[in-house]
């Protein structure tokens, strides 16, 4: 009679195919929490309920640029080398107010958006802090209008092509006041 040796069962732990069978749909539930979590987090914003509203304000918008265009407004904007001063030279045919407002729009995030307020330093003078330093990005949207917001003017900052943006449509008449 032959005799075969017979080793004892390893318990079901001790094995590898259970834990990668477990381990498998384990991942995949931590990823799909990582996943939910990000877009929870991270509101992209792009959605609107009222399409009818938002055309009527963009109709809205494109007044206030033609207005500006009226004004024979633009301006030019030069960043201060501590990444939040603002400096604002205009030309105008029409006197502006003491103050304007500047807000600088991040392309994909809400959340970095920037305002200042732009105080005049003197004729066709302004400048502005700030309030931290912008985000890297690889372009910002620059809007300069007046509290009243009957005109606007805006361009497109790179901060890698350099520390100034050109807002509005440049005029050769010069400013008067």
């Amino acid at each position: 009679m032959q005799h075969t040796a017979h080793h004892p069962a390893r318990p079901w732990y001790k094995e590898p195919w259970p834990w990668i069978l477990f381990g498998l749909p384990a991942v995949s539930v931590v990823v799909g929490i990582f996943f939910l979590m990000a877009a929870i987090k991270s509101d992209d914003g792009l959605v609107t309920d009222d399409y009818y509203k938002k055309g009527k304000a963009i109709n809205m918008e494109l007044r206030r640029d033609k207005a500006a265009a009226q004004m024979g407004l633009s301006a030019q904007l030069m960043f201060g080398s501590d990444g939040r001063s603002l400096r604002l030279v205009t030309a105008s045919k029409v006197k502006l107010p003491d103050t304007l407002s500047l807000r600088m729009i991040h392309p994909a995030q809400d959340d970095y958006d920037l305002s200042a307020v732009m105080t005049m330093a003197g004729p066709n003078l302004y400048q502005g802090i700030l309030p931290k330093i912008p985000v890297n990005a690889n372009h910002w949207y620059v809007q300069l209008e007046d509290h009243d917001k009957k005109w606007r003017i805006q361009g497109e900052w790179k901060p890698g092509s350099g520390q100034m943006v050109m807002l509005g449509q440049p005029h050769l008449e010069p400013a008067e006041h």
